[in-house]
């Protein structure tokens, strides 16, 4: 007899899992959909220099080394050294295998990527909160909202969605450890915490987050196991230092490799450093309330005193939605809000160091990326709580349904016309430029694809600009001279080049323009000066081999001119301007030849 309950009860579970199965069906088809565009897009911004021009990514005998480089380690002196991320290079080198330099491959995995997070935020949620209407709604705004565009359209972009993964995989575990198998759940979540840190520096915050959630759970559970904040605070605190062991050997690695914790961008007092965290804040606020001018730069600056429109108006805003927040919990449910806010504020901790963050790059839509899961998850309890049902925790009612649906279509409409932006480097940059007409990270990229499509003229006034407005920046220098030399102005590339090089030493680009510059202008010992310094700067790319061996060929030393050529063969085979001119090189060295050298195009 007791048995009869029970099968009376099946066919009723059978279905709610599968309206569920049909339902999370549902959303990760329109999140799909939303970015399928995507896979007609090619390689566009830092895909170059981290995909196609990174020989770590090319070989899997390189596997060990990337506990103990970079991410821009083949960069040389010039390499940023902050990113230490070995899964991320680890992940490249799965891409590359699979598909080479087609990014086709490398957007399906992007997307695939996102797909995988939005279907564990919903996980997540729903075992948080115990309502599967919420979860899929959360997972559905999370999905397809158009501040995603920078991850799942930029192929460099899923540094935020492989460390999220992770980062949802380790804290579902950790939500399992609370309910069974407390041992096994929780080892689980530690390597899937350890994965993540070594995938992206700023999922060092899962503790905090698990203590968040700890103390949030355990005070809304009525039970006397809980008695008093003593108690409830030693219990976080507990299940929150488990996770210390694995972040003390990710920074003990970490040290090592880029000699601190961190590299600082921009020396600031603590004043600016401060005064400046409202109006960051406030744009992560606009950008997912009012996703409509989406871009990969903004303009953004430092605030040194507090003004009224940068820094008391952000506050007041911030202030006033944390007060509605607050107020208004009891209606969408205190531990839930609890949960939203926490998901929101703790992965945003490490934006707040701005110091990291080069000039013109305060702030970018993919660093919302997690914390968008707790303003997703305030907005799905916001709009059940409106369009409530009598249905129980475990289904979906209709209204949500509809009200997802609803919502979904002009999100995911805004982010097929933002990611759109992503599909080559002259729409993303000139896009760019016009959100952000003053970003020095902006038009320095713009001028330089000008250059690549032969706009010299475009790039030249640009740049000639920039160096008025920024006489400290190298990289601008650099890139006048640059744009000089192509349009023949020798005396003044060099000169360009000279500024660039003494702002920046490390610079091996400038070096190598100014060695072509040298040759065309008749002094082969100076370019052979300036192409090795280049080289020992640089010894990994290969281009700068190819016009060292050029240099060397047209001073009639093609067995050096060989060493070169071979060089950047090894680096990057198939290079044709390197074995074109090997093959001379070697031709002549039998036959005499005086066939002139061709130099690279920069």
């Amino acid at each position: 007899m007791a048995s009869q309950p029970h099968s009376k009860a099946d066919p009723a579970a059978r279905r709610i899992a599968s309206r569920e199965i049909y339902l999370l069906a549902a959303l990760l088809g329109i999140t799909a959909a939303t970015y399928l565009q995507t896979l007609r897009f090619g390689f566009v911004s830092d895909d170059s220099l981290q995909i196609a021009d990174n020989p770590f990514i090319k070989s899997w005998r390189y596997i060990p080394h990337y506990f103990v480089i970079t991410v821009w380690s083949h960069l040389g002196a010039q390499s940023p050294g902050s990113f230490y991320r070995p899964i991320y290079l680890l992940w490249n080198l799965v891409n590359y295998s699979l598909f080479h330099l087609n990014p086709a491959g490398w957007h399906a995995g992007a997307i695939l990527l996102h797909l995988t997070v939005t279907g564990m935020v919903y996980l997540v949620v729903r075992k948080m909160t115990g309502r599967t209407g919420v979860a899929w709604l959360t997972a559905l705004i999370f999905g397809v909202h158009p501040i995603h565009h920078e991850v799942v359209a930029w192929v460099s972009g899923v540094t935020e969605s492989l460390f999220a993964t992770f980062f949802l995989g380790a804290f579902l575990a950790y939500l399992n450890s609370r309910e069974k198998h407390r041992t096994g759940w929780m080892a689980l979540s530690l390597a899937l915490y350890g994965l993540a840190v070594f995938s992206k520096e700023t999922a060092i915050v899962l503790p905090v987050l698990i203590f968040a959630h700890g103390w949030i759970a355990s005070g809304a559970e009525p039970s006397p196991q809980f008695p008093n904040r003593s108690v409830r605070l030693r219990r976080a605190v507990g299940t929150a230092s488990a996770y210390l062991p694995v972040t003390a050997v990710y920074l003990a690695m970490r040290y090592r490799v880029v000699s601190g914790l961190g590299n600082i961008q921009v020396h600031m007092p603590v004043s600016t450093l401060v005064l400046t965290w409202p109006s960051v804040l406030a744009f992560y606020l606009k950008q997912w309330l009012l996703p409509l001018r989406s871009s990969l730069f903004y303009d953004m600056t430092y605030h040194t005193r507090a003004s009224f429109s940068g820094v008391i108006l952000p506050a007041l805003l911030l202030l006033a939605v944390g007060c509605a927040l607050w107020f208004g919990r009891r209606r969408l449910g205190a531990p839930e809000t609890g949960y939203a806010a926490a998901w929101m504020i703790v992965p945003l901790l490490p934006v707040l160091d701005l110091g990291v963050f080069r000039l013109g790059e305060l702030a970018h839509d993919r660093y919302f990326y997690v914390p968008s899961i707790g303003a997703a998850l305030i907005i799905a309890l916001l709009l059940t709580s409106i369009f409530s049902s009598a249905s129980g925790p475990l289904q979906t009612p209709l209204p949500t349904v509809v009200v997802g649906m609803l919502l979904a279509i002009p999100l995911a409409l805004c982010t097929v016309h933002a990611s759109g932006y992503w599909k080559d480097n002259l729409s993303l940059l000139t896009h760019a430029h016009e959100i952000a007409p003053e970003n020095m990270s902006v038009r320095n990229d713009l001028a330089a694809g000008w250059l690549d499509l032969g706009q010299v003229d475009n790039a030249k006034e640009l740049l000639e600009q920039l160096v008025r407005e920024h006489p400290e920046d190298w990289l601008a220098w650099a890139n006048l001279g640059r744009a000089d030399y192509r349009a023949g102005n020798f005396a003044d590339a060099e000169a360009a080049l000279r500024q660039s090089i003494a702002l920046n030493p490390g610079n091996a680009a400038a070096y190598t323009i100014l060695g072509q510059v040298q040759l065309r202008t008749n002094r082969p010992a100076e370019a052979l000066a300036s192409e090795g310094r280049a080289v020992e700067l640089l010894p990994l790319e290969y281009r700068f081999h190819a016009i060292y061996g050029v240099v060397f060929e047209a001073a009639g030393d093609c067995p050096s001119a060989i060493v070169q050529f071979e060089a950047a063969l090894a680096l990057h085979p198939g290079d044709e301007i390197s074995q074109r001119e090997l093959d001379q090189c070697r031709a002549s060295l039998h036959t005499s030849s005086d066939a002139p050298p061709g130099i690279p195009p920069n």
